[in-house]
């Protein structure tokens, strides 16, 4: 089995734009690190995406126009561009497997855990998490390639929640690329 890397919401408006992250600029370098070493290594990786329909969508009403499809904003941002052999699942909800087909995507791929990165920990990576354990799949929140909107204290509570509530492994990138690498040891 293996481990697919999931890229969340690293789009314009979130990292640059209306809805900017203050700390999502930050991840970018351990991203974009994953992303190569996962594509060196013939593993998945997937961008999901926040897709909005204006006039739509219900999650507007909550935060206002952001991600609209067809927009600058709904893009992800020049220094994470998917590459030649990733995946992009679009999304209008918080979570990245609801309504989409992220899940028969991953069992086709052969994946069992996933690596989770992007924004915002409490909402959008922690609902991606959330559905992940439903479906059984191995979670790792990579804890220095996702970020919150509220800062690092709500980050880090992020983090510790889904390791604590769906067992999830929260390495740091390193770690995490050090995890793909086969184990070297005594012969048993």
């Amino acid at each position: 089995m293996a481990t697919a890397l999931l890229v969340i919401d690293m789009l314009n408006d979130f990292v640059s734009g209306k809805m900017r992250c203050e700390a999502a600029a930050a991840i970018i370098p351990k991203i974009r690190a994953l992303a190569d070493h996962f594509r060196r290594k013939g593993l998945p990786v997937v961008y999901i995406c926040d897709t909005h329909f204006p006039g739509v969508d219900r999650e507007l009403e909550l935060w206002g126009d952001h991600a609209i499809a067809g927009t600058w904003g709904a893009e992800v941002v020049e220094e994470l561009k998917p590459q030649y052999g990733d995946f992009v699942v679009r999304k209008r909800r918080y979570s990245g497997f609801f309504q989409t087909d992220l899940d028969l995507l991953l069992r086709e791929l052969g994946v069992d855990r996933v690596a989770i990165t992007g924004i915002d920990t409490n909402i959008c990576v922690r609902h991606t998490a959330a559905d992940a354990f439903f479906r059984g799949y191995r979670i790792a929140v990579v804890r220095d390639a996702v970020a919150s909107w509220d800062g690092a204290e709500a980050n880090e509570t992020g983090i510790r929640y889904m390791s604590e509530i769906y067992g999830a492994e929260s390495p740091a990138a390193e770690e995490m690329i050090a995890s793909l690498e086969p184990q070297t040891g005594a012969n048993p």
